[in-house]
């Protein structure tokens, strides 16, 4: 029995450990980071809040409560803050867990349905655009896509082995999923309930019993917010579903989704679509309905809502993965004139246009003002990329095509993680405020904002990444008259004059900055 135990951890190390070793280039990232504004920046910024005032119920914007959404993201990266760390890094981890949490569904998903390569199902999810863009956010979406998948691979093995804790777990998902997007958790639970039907899950005690101890976090968060600060004010949630059910900036035609997951799979977008239609002939129910019927129902429910964004479709990006897995070997498998001529455009054109397109940006011809460092990025990243599936055509064997058709995206993937270009996405600012903070010693010293100079969408949106920056934030003031001797301020006003002669020295004007200027008010 010893024997065998010890012969199992050997296998054990062996694969498990070479497995998660793939994927740390493509999750980890240990170098310089700086954000974006919407919404990385506005969640990491109400985090950091949560930390500096100690309120971990109410959601504040610059000293003011908000309750136009829950304080779900932004406590666990305060939670994540406080248990490793102030650093940046810090708080993308519970992204980096509910990634990996979701790359082991993705695993465990196909092999419920096609037995052999698990892992191609999930690498090929690692290296679509969105997912991985969105794993280097600090934002909910793939939190809550982590959440959702936990139901559906829950859901199968219920349906498949009847087990109770696969009950429990398939309705735990939507209370935890309810505290981070609220009524958007609807879709994905309307598209799931004919299972739910199917299974009889409704019959089942540990179903019930998933289902109230999932809501209890957003059950406790209501009740106190309500106690302590009135229903009016927790009223904001219900105002919040009214706004983005309403025409606003992000309205967008009902074919949205059509065209915009191809884009942001590609170039996996043909073999998708061969694997979802496949997946309508599948004589199983269960892979017919989750391959198909469900990620089907959820792009049409989505293309119901007035507002529509690209991570919205993140929630069924692993089941395409499952099913450009499906398009891709039957692609390869079956020598009909259309499959060859899909492997031609795909294996030979495809690359041949990337390349074409590096060559060109690198050229004196090109009129893009594409910096030496992105050309490099571009360039490397095309070639790892083009060599790969230009190999496919030399290998007879499905197995060395798929490796070969992987080792290019996951290569060019991985170095675009590991140049910072999903992590430091506003390195000059970035880089600018260090500088600033060095040469000013502001590194204990708590900055305010002029909360009157955010007046505009540009104002807005650069406050955001340069408070993030700053080591030390205030929670705003309404002017410059209340700011205390020897404080700094960011403020927009373009009258320095008035500012200098008034006891107010302006530290920075940079361009960099604009259209904020940082002012001291001098003894």
């Amino acid at each position: 029995m010893k024997i065998i135990f010890l012969e199992y951890l050997k296998r054990l190390n062996k694969f498990t450990i070479l497995k998660i070793l793939i994927f740390i280039p493509l999750l980890i990232y240990l170098g310089d980071r700086s954000f974006i504004a919407y919404d990385e920046g506005f969640y990491a910024l109400q985090a950091k809040w949560i930390l500096n005032n100690n309120n971990w119920l109410a959601p504040s914007w610059w000293g003011e409560i908000s309750f136009d959404r829950t304080i779900g993201i932004q406590a666990l990266i305060a939670f994540s803050q406080k248990i490793f760390g102030s650093s940046k890094f810090s708080i993308y981890i519970p992204n980096i867990i509910a990634s990996s949490i979701t790359f082991f569904l993705t695993y465990k998903l196909h092999k419920e349905f096609f037995k052999k390569y698990c892992i191609v199902s999930p690498l090929i999810l690692s290296t679509t655009f969105l997912w991985i863009n969105y794993t280097h956010l600090a934002t909910q979406d793939i939190i809550y896509s982590s959440l959702i998948n936990l139901g559906i691979y829950s859901s199968v093995k219920s349906l498949k082995e009847r087990k109770n804790k696969y009950f429990f777990f398939s309705s735990l998902w939507i209370g935890l999923a309810y505290m981070l997007k609220t009524y958007l958790t609807f879709i994905p639970l309307i598209a799931i309930i004919p299972l739910f039907l199917r299974g009889k899950f409704f019959e089942k005690k540990l179903f019930w019993l998933g289902l109230i101890i999932g809501f209890i976090p957003f059950a406790l968060w209501s009740f106190k917010v309500i106690i302590i600060y009135g229903i009016s004010t927790y009223s904001g949630l219900f105002e919040k579903l009214v706004q983005l059910s309403g025409k606003n900036n992000f309205t967008k035609p009902f074919y949205y989704y059509l065209w915009n997951i191809p884009l942001n799979i590609f170039p996996w977008s043909i073999f998708a679509i061969i694997g979802i239609l496949n997946s309508l002939k599948s004589k199983s129910f269960i892979e017919r309905y989750i391959l198909f019927f469900y990620p089907l129902l959820n792009i049409v429910l989505l293309s119901l809502f007035s507002t529509k964004t690209q991570y919205y479709s993140l929630q069924i990006l692993p089941l395409i993965s499952l099913n450009i897995f499906k398009g891709f070997i039957n692609t390869l498998s079956q020598k009909t004139l259309f499959n060859k001529l899909i492997t031609y455009s795909n294996f030979f054109l495809i690359p041949s246009i990337l390349l074409l397109i590096t060559f060109y940006i690198n050229s004196h011809y090109s009129k893009l003002i594409v910096s030496n460092n992105d050309k490099f990025l571009i360039t490397s990243g095309s070639l790892l990329f083009s060599f790969g599936w230009f190999c496919i055509a030399y290998f007879k064997s499905i197995k060395k095509k798929i490796i070969f058709a992987l080792i290019g995206p996951y290569l060019a993937t991985s170095l675009l993680v590991q140049s910072g270009t999903f992590s430091d996405r506003s390195k000059d600012l970035r880089e600018a405020t260090e500088i600033l903070i060095q040469s000013n010693y502001l590194g204990e010293i708590p900055v305010e904002v002029i909360k009157d100079d955010i007046n505009s969408t540009v104002a807005h949106s650069k406050i955001i990444k340069i408070a993030l920056l700053m080591p030390k934030i205030g929670n705003g003031i309404n002017s410059l008259n209340d700011l205390k001797l020897n404080q700094f301020a960011w403020i927009t006003n373009t009258k320095l004059e008035v500012y200098e002669k008034n006891n107010f020295k302006i530290i920075t004007d940079s361009e960099v900055f604009s259209p904020w200027k940082l002012v001291k008010r001098n003894s």
